[in-house]
């Protein structure tokens, strides 16, 4: 799963992001896949963190659901 992202990272993390607030869900996948890029890829840039740290808060706020 984290495989994914080492392609080519910033595409990846932006089209999950993008789906993610405009439909509202987050798969548990794709959550997993995020959370292992954020913890163990040292290729993230600073932006790149900063996506995936706004999927995360959005969750905690509500506005995004993770489904299964």
């Amino acid at each position: 799963m984290a495989s994914s992202l080492s392609h080519n990272p910033i595409v990846d993390i932006q089209a999950v992001m993008t789906t993610a607030i405009d439909q509202g869900v987050l798969s548990r996948r794709d959550h997993l896949t995020l959370s292992a890029a954020i913890l163990s890829n040292p290729m993230l840039t600073l932006r790149d963190r900063q996506h995936i740290n706004r999927i995360f808060d959005s969750i905690r706020a509500g506005r995004i659901r993770l489904a299964d």
